[in-house]
């Protein structure tokens, strides 16, 4: 394999036929990339991501095993997705599958060098450079829990907040708007995101300076029972692509693990469209197949929980989360116009059994804790305490979470929540034993 240093490096996962259709541009004389490596389906293209640096992957639509999930797990490790279309329904094919740009033969000789590099948006010059390959494998030491919605099912950010909230009472947590389609934070909280927000961190990983100190600065909330907080962009269509970049969300993730124990991600619910994959899903799913675990919030209500199968079922089957990564909550049960709990324990049993899942909470409706929530602006866990949304949440909290060392649970994994990986607060016993991180 080639390996010159001045060449886009390139990673193939083709069809023979596809191979054969641009070998004298990948192995020629003229050759304008380096191809890092070769593989026969995704499994094995996705094992040599993790072993060899590259800038890109190129893709044919019929390799074996690829899929959305696929595509969603090589973005995040800093690929960007070439797809190599031999006719009109593969071109379809790859537009659905997320890659960045589809590149179709007869090629000119640099044209999989450009696809190698993003293109330079006219509207936004200032944009962060790539990051270095040294960087987005950086280790992460705490925990990523992403929390999502499914669409029309109001309550997945509430419920991220108040989980950090109630995490943050006995863990360093830090809470992370990563709704990119509706981002409400930064006005709740009062705070001005052009001061610091997820876009700085995603910038900072080129930077100098200390991570922690700059987290400090970035963060709203610290007050009034509320974690530390990382709110979405203030236009996060202008800033897009920055935040789309193959690899961008992940590196995020890892810094900030790498600084806090525990690390919300307030996930946006928008993780796919007929056609082409827009690029706020783009982050979306990056998101979500960087976590370590995936908490699903679906509504009580009908058409509610319908969409919630929908998202469940992406969530299984095109962004491959595993099994023993996934909670599923059900919010807003016994709230004007939704199910009891029995009702719904009767319709969803079957069908969650035949997936090999159950209901991991059941986030009841509290009227009186919502209402002292607007008043008082607190996370609803935190405006009434001992309620029964609050009780819910708890037990989650400590069903999720690892508590000293890693037990296992049925199905479940807990995730450890490493009290070293951050500056110890106040209250916090420094002696407290300390469970290794937990990876798949």
């Amino acid at each position: 394999m080639s390996d010159e240093p001045d060449r886009p490096r390139l990673l193939l996962g083709l069809t023979p036929l596809a191979e054969r259709q641009i070998e004298e541009h990948l192995f020629g004389s003229e050759q304008a990339v380096a191809v890092a490596g070769s593989a026969a389906d995704a499994a094995e293209l996705l094992t040599l991501a993790e072993r060899e640096p590259a800038d890109a992957a190129l893709l044919s639509p019929e390799l074996p095993g690829l899929d959305s999930g696929a595509c969603a797990l090589l973005r995040s490790r800093g690929l960007r997705l070439l797809g190599l279309a031999l006719d009109d329904h593969n071109a379809q094919t790859l537009e659905a599958l997320g890659t960045d740009s589809t590149l179709r033969p007869p090629l000119s000789p640099h044209a999989l060098a450009s696809g190698c590099t993003p293109s330079q948006p006219a509207a936004e010059p200032t944009r962060p450079p790539q990051p270095a390959r040294e960087t987005e494998k950086a280790s992460r030491t705490g925990s990523v829990l992403a929390v999502v919605g499914a669409s029309g099912s109001p309550g997945a950010s509430e419920c991220a907040a108040s989980l950090a909230a109630l995490a943050d009472q006995r863990w360093p947590t830090l809470l992370v708007e990563l709704d990119l389609l509706d981002p409400t934070l930064a006005l709740r909280l009062g705070s001005d995101p052009t001061q610091g927000s997820l876009l700085g961190l995603v910038r900072a990983r080129d930077g100098d300076g200390s991570l922690p100190e700059l987290l400090q600065h970035w963060t709203a909330g610290g007050e009034n029972g509320w974690p530390p907080v990382l709110v979405a962009p203030p236009d996060p269509d202008r800033h897009v692509d920055g935040l789309a970049e193959p690899g961008a969300i992940r590196a995020a993730l890892d810094a900030a693990a790498s600084v806090y124990p525990l690390v919300l991600a307030d996930v946006g619910g928008l993780l796919a469209l007929p056609g082409e994959l827009p690029k706020l899903a783009r982050a979306h799913r990056e998101a979500l197949v960087s976590a370590d675990a995936v908490l699903l919030v679906i509504g009580a209500r009908e058409q509610q929980l319908r969409a919630g199968r929908t998202q469940l079922t992406l969530l299984l089957d095109e962004l491959g989360i595993p099994r023993e990564r996934l909670r599923i909550a059900i919010g807003g049960s016994g709230a004007p116009g939704a199910g009891r709990k029995k009702e719904l324990q009767a319709a969803l049993a079957p069908e969650l059994a035949a997936l090999r899942l159950g209901v991991d909470a059941w986030l009841p409706h509290d009227g009186r804790a919502a209402a002292r929530a607007r008043r008082s602006g607190l996370p609803l866990a935190l405006a009434r305490r001992r309620g029964p949304y609050a009780r819910a949440l708890r037990g989650l909290l400590h069903e999720v979470m690892l508590p000293s060392q890693p037990v296992t649970r049925e199905r479940k994994t807990r995730l450890p929540i490493p009290l070293t990986a951050a500056p110890n607060p106040a209250g916090v016993p420094a002696d407290e034993e300390v469970a290794l991180p937990w990876r798949s």
